[in-house]
């Protein structure tokens, strides 16, 4: 049989006041500096959004059932209303009170081994809320949480060559990425934060992948700035195009504009009024033509350009090769069947000059019968034993990349005289 029960009710610090009545005892207790008024045992006021927290005490355990409800209508437990028990105690705590938690609460306890109505207990009090006056929470939320005296983050000069100023109280923490990667220092990236707001990120050896979006964010617990920059990272490219020929050298350069592109030959910069040398540019294709190519333009030629961003050249070395031309042109031969065979010419250049040998218009080869030697300007070809198919016309081509020149001769093969006895004749 359940003998006796008690409840205590607890918005929850300090003193525990009891209050006693002929069949429990009621307890509240204050904790956490909140406060709970009794006119009697079964009245507690509580603080709008303070915890409440029941407990009863009963003997006969153990409980077969314990069901607590709220002006008759049992209770579930949920996130802010949890029931407990720890040994004979049954506890039901409420978290953030409000209006709609006053009125009668109840717990009931039942012993499965006693089947009469001296089986089953209840303890009960009423909870009454009062609501906070709006002046207080304004001035509790005042001592709490003071105005707000900083200032949110603002670019006062945006992204110039990847640097930046920014303002805001307290100082913004900056932040850099390029696209929507967070960029890190490392031994290719400095990034440099400044006490006065400036800063900037620099880039050792820039290459054509550092291209991209960049963006500056600046940020405080007030607010976030961020302000973004293109980096177009541009490589000139210089080629000789057929230089000898038509006199020209071109570069393609890409960069953001505004561009300035200079020739230069051998450290001076070419004269820009239109004489000996001519310069244009088509779309990103920058061209520097010699008008007339002479001996003396030979020298390294360095294309320069640059804008806001940067400077990058390239660079190309022109040499001045002259068309070959014979100072010993081929001369008319008459070979005989089995003796050797010997061609020669000269040539006053012979830089990137090429022989070619031709006879009755088919391409003479080297063999083993048949030797070609270029050396010392000097053209040879040499037949060890000719032959009556070795007659016909020769020629000699030579070229460079500045032109060709060509000589002929013509070739006659004659038979050996031989004696033969035949009847006492003799025949040639």
């Amino acid at each position: 049989m359940l003998q006796s029960s008690s409840i205590s009710i607890t918005p929850p610090v300090g003193e525990q006041i009891k209050l006693q009545s002929d069949s429990c005892h009621q307890h509240v207790v204050l904790c956490d500096n909140n406060t709970a008024h009794s006119t009697s045992a079964t009245d507690v006021w509580v603080q709008s959004g303070e915890m409440a927290e029941f407990s009863c005490s009963f003997d006969g355990q153990p409980f077969s059932a314990v069901v607590w409800d709220h002006n008759g209508q049992n209770l579930a437990d949920t996130e802010r209303v949890r029931s407990s028990q720890s040994g004979a105690v049954l506890s039901l705590v409420i978290q953030g009170v409000g209006v709609a938690d006053q009125g009668r609460y109840r717990c009931t306890a039942t012993n499965p081994h006693v089947s009469n109505r001296f089986g089953r207990s209840t303890c009960t009090s009423y909870l009454h809320v009062e609501v906070k006056e709006p002046e207080e929470q304004d001035q509790d939320a005042g001592r709490t949480f003071p105005a707000p005296t900083g200032k949110p983050p603002e670019f006062t000069k945006t992204i110039e060559c990847l640097q930046y100023i920014v303002t805001g109280e307290p100082l913004p923490e900056v932040q850099w990425l390029k696209g929507s990667f967070h960029i890190q220092p490392s031994g290719f990236c400095i990034i440099v934060n400044n006490p006065d707001g400036s800063g900037f990120i620099h880039i050792k050896s820039v290459k054509q992948e550092h291209s991209g979006v960049y963006t500056c964010k600046a940020s405080n617990q007030y607010g976030e700035a961020s302000c973004t920059a293109e980096l177009l990272v541009f490589r000139a490219k210089a080629q000789e195009e057929h230089t000898l020929v038509q006199k020209v050298m071109q570069c393609v350069i890409t960069g953001s504009g505004p561009l300035s592109v200079v020739w230069f030959k051998d450290s001076q910069a070419l004269p820009t009024v239109p004489t000996h040398y001519q310069t244009s540019c088509e779309k990103n294709k920058h061209t520097l033509d010699i008008t007339k190519l002479e001996a003396a333009d030979c020298g390294l030629y360095v294309c320069k350009a640059s804008n806001n961003v940067g400077t990058a050249e390239c660079s190309a070395e022109l040499r001045v090769i002259d068309q070959p031309n014979f100072v010993k042109p081929l001369g008319a031969v008459a070979a005989v069947v089995g003796a050797p065979l010997h061609l020669e010419c000269q040539v006053d250049e012979d830089t990137g000059v090429t022989v070619t040998w031709t006879r009755d218009g088919r391409k003479v080869h080297q063999s083993p019968d048949c030797k070609l030697s270029f050396e010392d300007k000097t053209v040879t070809l040499d037949i060890l034993k000719t032959t009556l198919k070795d007659c016909g016309n020769y020629v000699c081509v030579v070229t460079n990349e500045a032109g060709s020149a060509s000589c002929s001769t013509s070739v006659k093969v004659q038979g050996k005289s031989c004696l033969v006895n035949f009847h006492g004749y003799c025949s040639i």
